[in-house]
């Protein structure tokens, strides 16, 4: 990591008692140095969310309260901090990345990757709906699920967020899609493992 960024968390560390960065430091952040300040500073300091992933997080708290509740209720007093490892998540993005909600322990998880598509299923599907968004065609909710799922790790409620979708309507849509055999739904954590680490 750069003399800049080792400075800035030194005294970040010693002002607040977490790291915290702006959207130009996780812009000009690479993940290397993502990965130098986790293994430096990762086992006796906690980070705080990015200011969009803020923004995003009171959206929750308003829009589904017991998911939040789920995320955040055990820590009143230090709200959104998390683990340095989520770093990378974060940079070279300014203010695309996301602490995805992926082990929800009270409450069902929607998240999901490309594995949890049904490749037999849903590989039509995919590549018809992959065609119409890259020709600038209208889609559906499920449509446009199917291409946020099919391109890489994403949970409802940001995929909610970010598409200006009503998040029950979003819901209805991951029922439809695993009705249709394109998508597979595990909402529980503990059966996601397969899918990837919850630890």
């Amino acid at each position: 990591m750069n003399d800049a960024l080792a400075t800035h968390c030194r005294t970040a560390l010693e002002q607040h008692g977490h790291l915290w960065f702006d959207a130009d430091q996780l812009a000009s952040m690479s993940g290397h140095d993502a990965r130098e300040i986790a293994a430096e500073f990762g086992k006796r300091a906690l980070m705080r969310l990015p200011e969009h992933e803020i923004a995003f997080q009171d959206w929750l708290r308003t829009t589904d309260p017991d998911v939040w509740k789920d995320l955040w209720e055990g820590e009143p007093d230090a709200p959104y901090l998390i683990s340095l490892s989520f770093l990378a998540d974060f940079a070279d993005s300014n203010d695309k990345g996301a602490f995805l909600i992926c082990d929800l322990q009270s409450t069902d998880n929607y998240y999901f990757t490309p594995d949890m598509l049904l490749e037999k299923e849903s590989t039509d599907f995919v590549s018809a709906v992959r065609d119409r968004f890259l020709s600038g065609g209208t889609m559906t909710v499920e449509q446009a699920l199917t291409v946020e799922i099919s391109a890489g790790p994403m949970d409802i409620w940001h995929f909610s967020y970010l598409r200006g979708v009503d998040l029950q309507r979003a819901k209805k849509a991951v029922a439809s899609l695993v009705e249709d055999r394109i998508v597979v739904h595990v909402p529980k954590a503990e059966h996601l493992s397969s899918f990837f680490d919850v630890e």
